[in-house]
């Protein structure tokens, strides 16, 4: 069944997108809008290259501004940005920890599907090197209970990234 609310909703994003009030944000969103149909192709020679020289320049306070307004995007062009993060490519050209930036995408997703992005935590964190503070190890604890709670994720994925914070958890403690 088609959800008109949520086609309407999609329309009038696209007639008039939102305002962020971050110049850096704003073109990371009209570039992903623009480009939301064949991300799985983007290439370091075109549309990837676009991405990272969008992202490269990133700093706290454009961190901060994208989260303040996070509500703004849609869930489907989040995963695109996290998808996106995981690329060794987008890695090897940019200095920021966007590793942390996954995390805290993640741990904003209430109401969208955590359950797909847990699966990369791991790997979003390792590959950045991020080194997360012990308050976001604490929401991410609770963000995965909550989840396995809801029986969103398997057992197996609950162990597995409870684990592993709580290595994250033990290194930062000592």
């Amino acid at each position: 069944m088609i959800n008109i609310h949520l086609i309407r909703k999609n329309f009038y994003k696209r007639l008039f997108p939102p305002k962020f009030g971050n110049e850096r944000i704003q073109t990371l969103y009209n570039f992903i809008s623009k480009n939301d149909n064949n991300f799985e192709h983007w290439e370091l020679d075109g549309l990837l290259t676009d991405f990272i020289n969008i992202i490269k320049i990133y700093d706290e306070k454009d961190t901060q501004a994208f989260f303040d307004k996070i509500n703004l995007w849609n869930s489907y062009y989040l995963v695109i940005i996290s998808d996106k993060f995981l690329d060794n490519r987008v890695k090897s050209n940019v200095t920021y920890d966007f590793g942390n930036i996954y995390s805290k995408i993640f741990l904003s997703y209430e109401n969208f599907d955590s359950y797909f992005l847990i699966d990369n935590l791991e790997i979003a964190i390792t590959m950045y090197d991020s080194k997360l503070e012990l308050t976001t190890l604490i929401d991410l604890i609770s963000k995965i209970n909550l989840l396995h709670h809801k029986k969103l994720i398997t057992k197996q994925q609950y162990n597995y990234n409870i684990a592993f914070i709580n290595r994250l958890k033990d290194e930062v403690s000592h």
